[in-house]
């Protein structure tokens, strides 16, 4: 099978012609056999990938040898040539290292048979820098910075973010941008403790976080016992309640006192008489029923010791011998 010249250089200058012929080997014939059709489209590509033509002449050497055509091997390359066909950038001491190993100078131009050396001894090279890459150990990846949302995901998808808010200064933290692994695990300690019933007091002294106080005295007790637990606070309540009724108990005994002394002191100076015999002659004018109750009122009025009355107020009955 054969292909035409004017099919495989369709519209192309003759100048362009002619380079690629010679690069090639071949010399310009009516039709082309297979083999050498396939490495003129070869001289094609090198050319159009910004090849020079050095370097196209050594790249060919391969397919002219697969097909049995004469090779060139009287060409040369450059330093920088040399180093294109590595497709790698090496360092100056790398370069060096190869040249020594292939027994070459560091210089500007290389034949092609020393080309063929060098690459042949940076394969080799490059075998070895890969199997020591992959010998050594792979870096650990960068820790991942987490937001306020995932400190509320590593404790329960359950929790309010105005909760997680509330726990942050307890265990020493505060709201931003960003958080390390650290203070997830130091974050979810501090839900523990509150899940466990601790209160806010109890979980900021475990952490060592000191619990701000106020100057107002009665704010200050508000704020205490707001960060006692459930059962402090109704502990605390029973033992308000139980004084409160005790005070009242004994306000009352006081009291009780009090009136007994201002009538004992009206009975002995007489004044106590003086207010009833009174009392008696304005009820008896006027025709009012006259109590025992109503003298007593009068005196403790006089002294201003008169308590309040309740709605149905009663006395307790005596008798009288």
């Amino acid at each position: 099978m054969t292909e035409r010249y004017d099919a495989l250089f369709a519209n192309q200058p003759s100048d362009y012609c002619e380079r690629v012929l010679g690069l090639c080997g071949f010399e310009g014939k009516e039709e082309y056999l297979e083999h050498e059709a396939e490495i003129i489209r070869e001289c094609f590509g090198y050319i159009e990938s910004g090849k020079s033509d050095r370097v196209t002449s050594y790249l060919l050497r391969d397919s002219q040898v697969n097909a049995e055509l004469p090779v060139n091997n009287d060409g040369t390359l450059s330093a920088a040539e040399l180093h294109e066909l590595t497709g790698a950038t090496l360092s100056e001491e790398e370069l060096n290292e190869i040249l020594d190993v292939v027994d070459l100078e560091n210089k500007e131009e290389y034949s092609f048979q020393e080309a063929d050396s060098f690459l042949e001894s940076y394969e080799a090279f490059k075998s070895e820098l890969e199997s020591q890459e992959d010998d050594e150990p792979e870096p650990e990846p960068e820790p991942q910075a987490l937001t306020l949302l995932d400190l509320k995901q590593r404790v329960g998808a359950d929790i309010t973010l105005s909760l997680v808010l509330q726990l942050l200064p307890l265990c020493g933290l505060k709201e931003q941008d960003s958080y390390t692994e650290e203070d997830a695990v130091v974050f979810e300690r501090c839900y523990q403790y509150h899940q466990a019933g601790r209160s806010p007091h109890e979980i900021a002294q475990f952490f060592g976080v000191a619990v701000a106080t106020s100057g107002d005295p009665v704010k200050q007790i508000v704020e205490n016992i707001d960060n006692l637990s459930a059962s402090q606070r109704q502990q605390i309540l029973q033992t308000i309640a139980g004084k409160v009724v005790n005070q009242q108990q004994q306000i009352g005994a006081a009291f009780d006192q009090m009136v007994y002394a201002g009538l004992n002191q009206a009975f002995q100076n007489g004044e106590l008489k003086a207010m009833i015999d009174r009392k008696l002659q304005e009820n008896i004018s006027v025709g009012k029923e006259v109590t025992i109750q109503a003298m007593v009122e009068t005196c403790l009025e006089g002294k201003g010791m008169l308590p309040p009355q309740p709605e149905n107020p009663t006395l307790p009955s005596s008798s009288t011998n």
